[in-house]
């Protein structure tokens, strides 16, 4: 009675705790892959580059939302906005873009340090799509995290490892019990 109390509590309850381990990395590997739908990247390898000046910088305060980092001490977040002219084919253009496509919220941090990179009367390249030169940004796409898909893997990997070491030990005491 002993042996199946033993094998109850101390390997059949890890098994179960390794399941959920893996269920655990597992929604957090579906959260992460959902969020790389609604991600579109623009493809600016064929942009051309040209010569820019900033006109103005601003923090556009944002409504807070579930998907981006978000200020710590406020819960708001913050696009950081650079107004700046150039000229493409003979044709001044403005522009405020400074990622090509929809821009990304920040925290307020992270916003100011873009905007400390630009001073206003400062000249950057700017780099403009030759097929619709008013399209144009300041940087290429910022760099995604892995992090929710790192620890979803990390989970995943952690609890199929407890459930292959928790079903090997019931596989040797089933055979030294019986």
């Amino acid at each position: 009675m002993i042996e199946k109390t033993f094998l109850m509590y101390f390997l059949v309850l890890p098994i179960s705790l390794g399941v959920g381990i893996t269920l655990m990395g597992a929604i957090l590997l579906l959260i992460d892959s959902r969020r790389r739908k609604k991600y579109v990247p623009v493809e600016m390898y064929d942009w051309e580059t040209t010569g820019g000046k900033i006109l103005a910088v601003r923090l556009n305060e944002c409504p807070p939302s579930e998907n981006v980092q978000k200020d710590s001490q406020t819960g708001l977040t913050y696009q950081p906005v650079v107004d700046y002219a150039y000229s493409a084919n003979g044709v001044e253009h403005t522009g405020n873009n400074l990622f090509p496509g929809d821009c990304d919220n920040f925290s307020k941090e992270d916003a100011q340090a873009f905007l400390d990179k630009y001073p206003v009367n400062s000249f950057v390249p700017v780099r403009y799509n030759p097929s619709d030169p008013s399209k144009s940004a300041l940087e290429n796409q910022p760099r995604r995290t892995n992090r929710v898909r790192m620890i979803g893997l990390l989970f995943a990997w952690f609890g199929i490892s407890v459930c292959c070491f928790s079903s090997l030990m019931i596989f040797i005491m089933s055979a030294n019990i019986l």
